[in-house]
């Protein structure tokens, strides 16, 4: 958004603007190593560093607009144009908010324990048939990174696509305030952050605080598979559109057939009227994915033979369900951005339906914020993928070890299922152990750094043409 000086001082409460009134700022930074020029320089105070410390260093680089702590100790030349605010991140937070509502369109905000991402790639993706879509970049789904998507908002966009993430209760609630969402999608709630959290339910009610944010003429995208979810409708006066697979849903899909690496193809039933959809992501999960993507875009007007085109086009992202074909005769999907039990469940029945390949390996990471059950969510996963007759299942880091350990209680071999202490282990393992015919699914908690595994192999293997 342009913003002038005196905008943004006012949006933020500014204690005092010591620079012109008619700086427009080209962008918005906290990081002072990647700031561009024109840009304005938010020194963020965190724990572990001080971003005042730096704001010399952003100016060098070309900052235009400083906005700094009202009470910081760190040297500030008087001639420095800088507005001084009692709190940056609440500056930050605040200038997003104004921005928002200066804009003023339509929002979508999607949460959920998993599938988030995917389904504001697909919801993104198919409402550019229409209209002009902003979407948050990556995962900029926090306290930091939602504000700074919003500030990157134009007068030309029409809509709004933004993910809400959370760890703890309270934080979708902070982050409503900021987006102020016209349509709120839930996608599931399960054991995700559970180490800050004394149950599921607690998980559920903190999820809920996007549907309890939502405007009375707002819409509500909830997950009536999910029985926690289902009840969301219960809290909110406004329109509920429903979606799902095994319940009755406003949008429900069935006949999901899977296209091995082709992706899926189903069935999507709205109001008496069935729909066949193929989608080029692989995996019955995506098909979940994709179904709230299909009802906001359809209340929005998208009709249904161009949500058909556009999901054959849609293509994963890094880390996310991408194909890798490699020109010694094995192929990899990179599902390494991040992992938990339902998505890593997920994985492990598309595996097992999956045919064609000599060999079907998983390189599972531990997956981590589960609390006081973590030892017995990645037993059970072991006991899947043992179930699953998966020829090699291998354990990457702490308490990965007791995936690798429940599938041999289950008669697997320890060389079928080998755990390394770290996923650089596991990918010089793995480098060796893979030949032609093999299918490699890799999966893992982002701190885990299951990419390793993936680097490894493309450092090694040459990627096939095409």
């Amino acid at each position: 958004m342009k913003l002038r000086a005196e905008e943004i001082a006012t949006a933020v409460q500014a204690q005092r603007l010591n620079a012109a009134a008619s700086i427009v700022p080209s962008g918005y930074s906290i990081d002072s190593r990647t700031l561009g020029s024109g840009e304005c320089f938010i020194a963020i105070r965190g724990p572990n560093f001080d971003g005042h410390e730096f704001i010399g260093a952003a100016l060098e680089r070309g900052a235009a607009l400083v906005i700094a702590h009202s009470d910081t100790k760190s040297l500030i030349e008087p001639d420095w144009p800088v507005i001084r605010v009692d709190d940056t991140l609440v500056a930050l937070q605040q200038l997003a908010n104004f921005a928002r509502r200066k804009w003023g369109k339509t929002v979508v905000a999607i949460t959920g324990s998993t599938g988030k991402t995917t389904t504001k790639e697909m919801t993104s993706l198919l409402l550019q048939a229409r209209f002009r879509i902003f979407k948050s970049a990556g995962n900029f789904n926090n306290d930091f990174g939602l504000p700074l998507s919003i500030l990157k908002l134009a007068k030309e966009h029409e809509i709004a696509v933004l993910e809400l993430g959370m760890s703890r209760a309270g934080e979708i609630q902070r982050l409503s305030r900021i987006a102020e969402p016209n349509i709120g999608v839930v996608t599931n709630v399960r054991p995700v952050h559970l180490e800050n959290f004394q149950s599921m339910q607690g998980i559920a009610l903190a999820k809920r605080e996007l549907i309890e944010s939502l405007p009375g003429d707002g819409v509500a995208v909830l997950n009536n598979d999910d029985r926690r979810v289902r009840k969301f409708g219960r809290v909110f006066p406004g329109k509920v559109l429903t979606f799902g697979v095994e319940a009755a849903a406003a949008y429900r899909a069935s006949e999901i057939r899977s296209l091995g690496l082709e992706g899926e193809e189903f069935r999507l039933d709205h109001k008496a009227q069935g729909h066949r959809l193929r989608l080029s992501l692989m995996g019955a999960h995506n098909v979940h994915n994709a179904l709230p993507a299909i009802a906001v875009a359809h209340h929005l007007g998208i009709g249904f033979e161009t949500i058909r085109e556009s999901l054959i086009a849609l293509k994963p992202t890094t880390g996310r369900g991408e194909l890798l074909r490699f020109y010694d005769g094995f192929a990899v999907l990179n599902d390494s951005y991040n992992s938990n039990p339902a998505a890593m469940e997920a994985v492990i029945a598309f595996l097992k339906a999956l045919t064609g390949f000599k060999r079907k390996i998983l390189v599972a990471g531990e997956m981590l914020e589960l609390g006081r059950d973590a030892e017995q969510f990645h037993r059970d996963c072991g006991k899947l993928a043992a179930a699953a007759r998966i020829d090699r299942i291998v354990g990457v880091r702490g308490l990965g070890e007791f995936i690798t350990r429940a599938a041999q209680e289950q008669g697997r071999l320890p060389a079928e299922t080998p755990f390394f202490a770290d996923s650089v282990a596991a990918g010089e393992w793995l480098t060796r152990e893979v030949v032609a015919g093999d299918f490699v699914l890799v999966k893992g908690s982002r701190g885990v750094r299951t990419e390793k595994v993936i680097e490894i192999l493309r450092r090694d293997h040459a990627l096939a043409a095409g």
